[in-house]
């Protein structure tokens, strides 16, 4: 605490002091393009969908052929078509062998993912690989994206790589034949909102020799929190619970405590995967509860803080007696507000303690008529 004294009142700058660590970022689930291709060729395959569209923000139309195709090098890769062998088309080398195609010009390693737009003239102006939220799993997420054109010779055409987030481009990039690109960003997503990856012709508007190969990851990132979760009683004992929100960031599952509900002795641990409680196991049931006691679960590792706030001012007054006085405060030392009640002074020394609701404000005692 500061004090100055200007003319007849004193003015008192009332500092606050804080150390704070905030929570760090991590990622607990990743969605990978790659990762999660169904060899079986379910279509939808989780959260993932593969389809065309006609414009950036037309509608999205799944992708209804299957087929196990055989590239020049022997190497069965999974492809999904539009229609027979006929564009637009995802597909996805499931073997640990690379995949040799287009006369050598297509080197397409394990694990590979490339998707080519549809047929010059038609509808299919955009192959499509698509994201859509799960239930439950609103948050932010980290997307990774990095494409590079499929064909590595001068078989390659120039294409088109965008991002489309709900109907709306958020990236979007010609290529020039033999490039790579990417786009990266953190997103607040909802559950069922949807991120596509789009392939097109490129800037001459001609299929021929266009699409691209793409690594892409979506990952939900953790802000660090305790995990909730309600319980169950049935007949004075404790069941059950319930996650109400698994949390986020713990390496190690966390102490499980239950308390109130007018009994005793009920217990629970946790079980987390990939840093969320994914489970709540009674242990012991307890006994004369009748209320739902609380189910408190203990936070994940963090970097232990502190706040210091000043809650009271403490001011020694040597005033006139019989004088009325009143406190006010101010964030600019300019415009001045009333914070206390007027007071007569009943002594000529008066220790008075006045309550301070914020930080970084100055303080001063008046003199009334």
């Amino acid at each position: 605490m500061n004090s100055t004294h200007k003319g007849g009142s004193v003015w008192l700058l009332v500092v606050g002091l804080g150390l704070g660590v905030s929570g760090f970022g991590q990622s607990s689930r990743v969605y990978d393009v790659s990762r999660d291709f169904s060899p079986a060729a379910a279509n939808p395959n989780g959260p993932w969908s593969y389809g065309w569209k006609s414009g950036l923000d037309g509608a999205f139309s799944l992708l209804a052929v299957h087929e196990t195709y055989t590239v020049e090098n022997g190497v069965p890769v999974e492809v999904l078509w539009f229609a027979a062998r006929s564009n637009p088309m995802v597909g996805y080398n499931a073997t640990t062998n690379t995949a040799i195609h287009d006369s050598g010009q297509a080197v397409l390693p394990p694990g590979t993912v490339w998707f080519e737009a549809g047929y010059d003239g038609t509808a299919q102006n955009f192959s499509a690989i698509r994201f859509t939220v799960p239930s439950g799993e609103t948050g932010l997420y980290r997307l990774e994206s990095a494409v590079q054109c499929y064909l590595d010779g001068d078989r390659s055409g120039d294409t088109d790589y965008h991002v489309v987030v709900n109907g709306g481009e958020v990236f979007g990039q010609f290529l020039a034949p033999r490039t790579a690109t990417g786009y990266t960003n953190t997103l607040s997503l909802a559950a069922g909102d949807t991120v596509d990856f789009m392939v097109g012709r490129g800037a001459d508007g001609h299929a021929y020799g266009s699409g691209l190969k793409i690594q892409a990851t979506l990952s939900e990132v953790c802000i660090p929190h305790a995990a909730t979760a309600t319980a169950t009683v049935v007949g004075g004992f404790v069941v059950g619970a319930t996650i109400t929100d698994g949390g986020c960031g713990y390496t190690d599952a966390p102490l499980v405590k239950i308390v109130g509900g007018g009994g005793s002795g009920a217990t629970a641990t946790a079980s987390i995967t990939d840093g969320v409680v994914t489970a709540i196991t009674m242990t012991g049931a307890g006994i004369g509860y009748t209320s739902l006691p609380s189910i408190q679960i203990a936070s994940p590792p963090f970097v232990p803080w502190l706040e210091i706030g000043v809650s009271k001012v403490r001011v020694t007054l040597h005033v006139v007696l019989g004088q009325k006085y009143v406190l006010e405060c101010s964030t600019d030392v300019s415009a001045w507000n009333r914070v206390g009640t007027e007071f007569t002074a009943d002594a000529e020394v008066i220790v008075q303690e006045f309550d301070v609701d914020s930080t970084g404000r100055y303080f001063r005692i008046l003199q009334v008529p």
